[in-house]
């Protein structure tokens, strides 16, 4: 209830664009009996590089609800740039309405001018029985079923058909819904963790016409308020946070794509995009339309589309006729713009009939400088929408909507298998053991039994480790990883060097697969880093690589790096009790304001307490006696989440050893420690005893 409370504070406000993003906040998190649908329920993406927010009832993005702990459109993973607001389907199409044939939109969102109840122009909702539903075809996934398309499948049912929200308690009016179209839609979206196709995610929307008139003209586009920003930097909210963006379409991939054009600054080098993967029936027409935030003057393709007629028009013609050249250009000019793509006319949708449109949210960095936008700076954007293409071209190899000889028949029934990818190996099992000075990595032998489903072979080539450095502790993400061994099968591909340099064997040299403490994964494999340092937070992983197959036209392929990732903190493990926690203290001491492994803030520092019992009580005191702040310390669940440090730069799956405690310096009455020197009392609980200490903060 206090999100709620704030938000509604906020919106009280008078700030102009801030009063619209928390609108749309509030409607995505406060309680269904206080502004929405029961049955509303929002998921992002996490299998991949892209964090990208979905709801059941027909929008993208998250419009910063939950912001920074919520992603939007996060891309890398991690990092905070986040590369859309909110988003949504438009659907588009000229009915029979009490007599008169006129044109008809539903919008799943639109850029709103004001909060109130029902949010005009977020149009479509879901009833109450229906839940978001998610799928693996990953098999150790908690969510595998043989149904699911991707590694993550999301899948949504909505409607267009109802002009108040459905709600058991409460139902609410859709303000300016009066003539809904009739719409039924499932959508479904896919999601990939190989590194080729981590950064976008597939939109399939299946609609169909549940009305009893026919519709014509009809016409879907995807719309969004794209906006690339480093939200650790410029935090969401005012004119300037919106005001950055350059914008672009390339006719023959089909895609709109937005960038920061404002300043170049390398933590915001990347492309948000949205792109057209095809219909069913199939149209070559896509048309690209891009507006002012709210806008009533000047060019006509720049001004916000008000009311069904215009966004009819924004659906089935490119900037409303303009020139497209000039238009181009005016586009690089840093502003606050929507950005559409659609596709259209179909033929008459007569009542159950129904088509399918496929979309797809595409996140790049940039390929070369930051600033500007040209052919080469896109050349990660366009390979990122080249294999967005051939996972929903699938079979189709060549893309000519047909299964031609030589093409493999998926399913046996001569019919393209859409959504299909080359997959590298299933990545490994992955375990990760911090002790002091030491981190131990465990991984099974899972990928040396996958095929590849477009060959039907076994790909298994090797592992890769790979390994963050100290120095890199404000980061530890895929981007500070690098690699440190590998190890691949003896024949004629790759180095040649065996398993066995990591297999774990016997004293005869036979495998010898081992189980951990509550874990029922058999590990086959082990290697140790030593002389890492304690309270240094690293990042490693292991992927599992393929051989290429030249003859089927498949290069080499290498697992992601972010299935297996892992945080690791190397220290001490926890103390046996009693006497036997000897040598309890702290690092680094003494203290300097500022350490290496410190953020910004005051709330970013930490030093940790170490050797410290499984279950004790660390209590901090004044040179007077006064305590300062007391520690509560337990071994088997103890991660430091409740710290700012963790909070900013790392994910809440970070490992301990279970001996040490990390401590921010502000005081149980919420106050910066000043320098001096201080005691500390570590009581053990268990076990009972006190041990005593002092450490020294320099400012």
């Amino acid at each position: 209830m206090n999100l709620c409370t704030n938000l509604l504070s906020a919106l009280l406000s008078p700030r102009r664009r801030c009063c619209v993003r928390l609108g749309v906040l509030f409607l995505l998190l406060c309680p269904a009996w206080l502004v929405g649908q029961s049955s509303d329920t929002s998921r992002f993406t996490d299998v991949g590089n892209i964090r990208l927010m979905i709801s059941n009832f027909g929008t993208i993005g998250s419009g910063w609800a939950g912001w920074p702990a919520v992603p939007s459109c996060e891309y890398p993973r991690g990092s905070k740039v986040e590369h859309l607001f909110i988003g949504g389907i438009w659907l588009g199409g000229i009915r029979e309405v009490n007599g008169n044939r006129m044109p008809l939109v539903s919008t799943g969102a639109v850029d709103v001018s004001a909060v109130r109840e029902g949010l005009a122009g977020f149009e479509l909702t879901t009833e109450l029985r229906d839940r978001m539903i998610e799928r693996s075809s990953n098999i150790e996934s908690p969510f595998y079923t043989p149904a699911a398309i991707s590694e993550q499948d999301f899948v949504a049912k909505f409607v267009d058909t109802n002009r108040y929200i459905p709600d058991a308690t409460r139902p609410r009016e859709i303000l300016e819904h009066l003539h809904p179209l009739g719409l039924s839609i499932q959508m479904e979206s896919y999601a990939w963790s190989y590194p080729f196709a981590d950064n976008f995610v597939i939109l399939r929307y299946r609609i169909r016409n549940v009305s009893s008139a026919v519709i014509d003209s009809f016409h879907v586009g995807l719309w969004s308020d794209l906006v690339v920003r480093n939200t650790q930097f410029t935090a969401p909210g005012g004119s300037a946070f919106y005001s950055s963006g350059g914008n672009g379409f390339v006719d023959s991939l089909r895609m709109v794509y937005e960038y920061d054009a404002s300043n170049g600054q390398e933590s915001v080098n990347g492309y948000a995009a949205l792109k057209l993967l095809g219909t069913t029936p199939p149209t070559d027409s896509a048309y690209f339309n891009f507006w002012q935030f709210r806008n009533a003057t000047g060019a006509p393709w720049t001004t916000s589309p008000a009311d069904d007629e215009a966004k009819f028009r924004r659906l089935s013609s490119s900037f409303l006729g303009g020139d497209k050249t000039l238009i181009a250009g005016q586009l690089k000019s840093p502003s606050n713009r929507s950005a559409m793509i659609s596709a259209g006319p179909f033929p008459p949708l007569n009542p159950g009939d129904s088509i399918e449109a496929v979309f797809a949210v595409i996140a790049a960095k940039k390929s070369g400088p930051s600033r500007g936008d040209e052919e080469q700076q896109r050349r990660a954007l366009q390979i990122a929408t080249t294999w967005a293409q051939r996972a929903y071209d699938g079979s189709d190899q060549n893309g000519n909507g047909t299964l031609d000889p030589g093409e493999p028949d998926v399913n046996g029934n001569g019919e393209i298998a859409r959504y299909l990818l080359p997959a590298p190996p299933r990545s490994p099992r992955v375990r990760v053991v911090p002790s002091d000075r030491r981190i131990t990595l465990y991984w099974n032998n899972a990928p040396e039994s996958a095929t590849d489903i477009l060959t039907n072979r076994k790909t298994f080539e090797g592992y890769r480790v790979y390994r963050s450095n100290p120095g890199d502790d404000l980061d530890a993400t895929i981007d500070s990883l690098v690699l440190v061994a590998q190890f691949d099968l003896r024949n004629r591909v790759g180095l040649n060097t065996g398993l066995n340099g990591a297999k774990i064997l016997d004293e005869n040299g036979q495998p010898a697969p081992i189980r951990l403490p509550d874990d029922t994964t058999e590990y086959h494999y082990r290697l140790t880093f030593d002389s890492v340092l304690n309270g240094w937070q690293y990042g490693v992983a292991v992927t599992a690589f393929s051989a290429a197959e030249e003859a089927a036209g498949i290069p080499a392929f290498e697992s992601s790096q972010l299935t297996s990732l892992k945080r690791a903190i190397p220290g001490t493990t926890a103390s046996g009790g009693g006497d036997s926690a000897h040598n309890i203290g702290v690092y680094p001491n003494p203290y300097y304001v500022n350490a290496v492994w410190d953020g910004a803030g005051e709330r970013q520092r930490k030093i940790w307490f170490y050797n410290l019992p499984a279950r004790s009580r660390v209590t901090i005191y004044s040179p007077a006696g006064d305590v300062v702040a007391t520690l509560d310390h337990d071994a088997a669940t103890y991660n430091g989440s409740d710290l700012g440090w963790f909070n900013s730069f790392a994910d809440g799956t970070q490992l301990l050893a279970g001996g040490e405690h990390a401590w921010d310096l502000i005081t149980s009455g919420d106050q910066a420690l000043a320098t001096g020197i201080y005691l500390f009392a570590v009581e053990d609980l268990a076990a009972g005893g006190v041990k005593m200490g002092r450490f020294v903060v320099m400012k």
